[in-house]
């Protein structure tokens, strides 16, 4: 990777070359930043702090102002940087040009975090130089999911084959194992484990779809693709899981696939019911989320894909969307923000949410920022503004508590103690 350079590509800022630090107090090393002039967002409202950088580390306080470079903010609003919760714009191709247009495309808009529900450790181990360093984006990849017989997505993964070209490297034959597992018995679940373990993904994805109707779907052709894995199995994938230490993403279709995921412990919802349906989940549900601690994908800007074929029941959504994420929200659900559209990258869900009207600009980034990156990054302290956190923001130049557009108006921009030159704008390419 090219030396990150250390001023905004489009945006220059007086204060942004090295100036001479103040006079050191004894004992006292210099921070490698000092950041003035900022307003920093705390989870509520932005203050009016100074920042201190070291060793990709934030902090706000300090024996002494000196900095090897200060950068005035002139100010600017910062907040931590956003985040996708759920696509597949990566994981699935080793075209490096490719790859490249995605990561821009993150990076340009201040995403630096990304789930991948579904990837081939082929394509992961072509692309790891690009990914998860200071000068790039972080990913956290799931499996490949892990579904019955004919089950999701194995007629997604043979027609982007057939009719795109889609992963050269393998065959339709090769496709098994490799771009989807299939399991219709425990024995089978314990099988396909120790491939999907071996692949060492960062989570494990597995597929409901229409649970309570599995048994009816099961063998039926005119199912084929359109049917997951038998839910009586998904506690022993999530035992096994749990286990090794990984987290289980569920794709779910129903309200009863949601509640089957969450009864049998999974920490993830990829999708909320009514993504693309009219469902209203039942007090009940609710209840249970929020109880569960699970996160809950969004993924809600997908009913636009009925917007102009069926407006009616894109409006019946909506007002779907607004019931469930208004009640979710009330409850104190884990909600997370991600778009499951391999021609966006987060932006275009935000957008959606937010003109549903239901949540406050405030919880939106809330879900955008925090809630994501803690959801794809346990361990890391990520998605705050605050004392021992990563030191990885980016400065705004308006209020994005008034106007949510503000968070594609980057002036700069930090990443685990690096200066970023954003690139210029791209569009993401490629991907399920």
């Amino acid at each position: 990777m090219p030396r990150v350079m250390s001023v905004l590509a489009a945006l220059s800022m007086e204060a942004c070359a090295p100036a001479l630090a103040p006079e050191r107090q004894a004992g006292s090393a210099p921070a490698d930043y000092r950041v003035d002039n900022a307003l920093w967002y705390d989870g509520a409202g932005f203050q009016a702090r100074t920042a201190y950088v070291r060793g990709g580390t934030l902090s706000f306080a300090s024996a002494t102002d000196a900095a090897l470079e200060v950068i005035d903010a002139q100010g600017g609003y910062a907040i931590p940087p956003l985040c996708e919760g759920h696509n597949h714009n990566l994981g699935d191709t080793s075209d490096r040009e490719e790859v490249r247009q995605v990561i821009d495309a993150y990076l340009e808009r201040g995403v630096f975090y990304a789930m991948m529900h579904g990837s081939f450790p082929l394509y992961r181990d072509a692309i790891g130089d690009m990914i998860n360093h200071p000068a790039s984006i972080d990913v956290a990849f799931a499996s490949n999911g892990l579904t019955g017989s004919g089950g999701h997505p194995r007629a997604l993964r043979e027609f982007l084959m057939e009719r795109f070209g889609s992963y050269p490297e393998f065959t339709i034959e090769t496709l098994p194992d490799n771009g989807y597992f299939e399991a219709d018995t425990l024995d089978e679940v314990h099988e396909k484990w120790a491939l999907i373990r071996a692949g060492e993904p960062d989570f494990v994805k597995v597929m409901l779809y229409f649970s309570e109707e599995y048994a009816a779907r099961r063998d039926d052709p005119e199912y084929y693709g359109r049917r997951g894995l038998d839910p009586e199995l998904l506690g022993e994938v999530v035992r096994l899981a749990h286990g090794d230490g990984l987290r289980v993403s569920v794709h779910v279709e129903s309200e009863a696939d949601m509640i089957a995921a969450l009864e049998a412990g999974a920490d993830m919802i990829a999708h909320l019911p009514s993504y693309d349906a009219d469902v209203r989940l039942s007090d009940e549900t609710v209840a249970l989320a929020a109880e569960s601690g699970a996160a809950l994908i969004t993924t809600l800007s997908l009913a636009r894909r009925v917007e102009f074929s069926d407006p009616q029941l894109y409006a019946d959504i909506l007002e779907a969307q607004r019931d469930n994420l208004r009640r979710l929200h009330a409850a104190g659900a884990r909600l997370v923000l991600g778009s499951d559209n391999v021609r966006s990258v987060s932006d275009g869900e935000a957008g959606h949410i937010a003109g549903l009207e239901v949540l406050g600009n405030a919880d939106i980034l809330d879900m955008w920022t925090l809630n994501c990156a803690q959801t794809a990054f346990p361990g890391r302290r990520i998605g705050r503004l605050a004392e021992g956190y990563e030191a990885s923001f980016l400065i705004l130049e308006a209020v994005p508590l008034a106007d949510l557009g503000a968070t594609g108006q980057i002036r700069a921009a930090m990443k685990q103690g690096q200066r970023l030159a954003l690139p210029a704008r791209a569009e993401p390419a490629g991907g399920e």
